[in-house]
């Protein structure tokens, strides 16, 4: 499989499980079920409810541009740069009317030093309102970081304190990114145990969440609860569970989406991993063509082929 496809499959299965996932995005399992009885498996079923007409079906969310704005950061730098990807966000969310962001993501992006000193603008927010929270924001940026040949821990903890600044968060960003490494460099899933001693590493409260992942089925993680669907911990384990059980990218983002919850985040992470293990060619092809803005992912994918065929040659300019 050429190098080209792996990275196409990543940014448009990443792309794709976010604007399907919208379909049953907060949504319970029994709700899931009683809207779309016989499975969600094209854009055009997506119901109109309250929450998703304000979208066109096959419209992908804030999570899939800020992924592209990375991606667009690291073409430019030539590196994986926080600090210019920083001030790309920031120009993003001004010009974006930005919906689909919690109010603790434009918090911190609303610090008048996040531009300057975003890690210091991260943390206030998190001391001043003294939060406790590992929400899953930043596992996709962690997919971008890991594509990065070289110092990968550096660029997922950079990368998720910009806007979180919570272990579980860094943990979790750097298991998955370890994982998209060594699926796009290597060509092979990295071992349980390896993943396990990251956890026990940085965080050894996400073990459990790895162990479960490898060993239990989807219905353990309660994917609908709304108290806890926005885990990092959560997010990360439904793309490994699907990674490690599924060997069909299109069933894997199905079975997915079909517990509700988080479903366009949980869905997008997954299908971002299950493109870089069988890229483009495997990913369902009425999605890949009913995708909106299509040509943009596809521009910036290519782009982003030609900074990473060659990012073994140069050195980073972030330090």
């Amino acid at each position: 499989m050429s190098f080209s496809n792996k990275i196409q499959g990543c940014l448009i299965g990443y792309a794709i499980g976010d604007a399907l996932g919208r379909g049953t995005e907060f949504m319970t399992r029994p709700e899931v079920s009683r809207r779309y009885p016989e499975g969600l498996t094209t854009y055009n079923q997506i119901i109109r409810d309250a929450h998703r007409c304000r979208y066109r079906r096959g419209d992908f969310t804030a999570d899939t541009q800020v992924i592209l704005e990375m991606a667009e950061s690291i073409i430019e730098c030539n590196a994986v740069d926080y600090r210019h990807f920083a001030r790309r966000y920031k120009q993003w969310f001004d010009l974006q009317e930005a919906d689909d962001l919690d109010a603790h993501m434009r918090l911190v992006l609303q610090q008048p030093d996040f531009e300057s000193n975003p890690h210091n603008a991260c943390r206030f927010v998190y001391e001043q309102q003294g939060l406790y929270e590992a929400p899953n924001e930043a596992l996709g940026r962690a997919v971008l970081a890991g594509l990065w040949p070289k110092d990968i821990e550096r660029h997922v903890a950079d990368n998720c304190r910009l806007t979180h600044w919570d272990n579980r968060c860094i943990a979790s960003g750097l298991i998955i990114a370890t994982m998209a490494n060594e699926l796009l460099w290597h060509r092979r899933e990295v071992g349980i145990d390896h993943l396990i001693g990251i956890a026990s590493r940085l965080d050894k409260s996400v073990i459990p969440y790895l162990e479960t992942a490898y060993e239990g089925t989807l219905d353990d993680f309660d994917l609908d609860d709304d108290e806890t669907y926005w885990y990092v911990r959560k997010n990360m384990s439904v793309a490994l569970w699907a990674l490690w059980h599924h060997t069909d990218p299109a069933q894997a983002l199905y079975e997915v989406i079909s517990h509700g919850g988080d479903a366009n985040a949980n869905a997008s992470l997954t299908m971002g991993l299950m493109g870089l293990k069988y890229g483009r060619s495997r990913l369902p092809l009425h999605l890949v063509e009913g995708l909106l803005d299509l040509e943009r992912v596809i521009d910036t994918a290519a782009r982003l082929v030609s900074i990473l065929e060659h990012a073994d040659d140069g050195a980073d300019t972030d330090d």
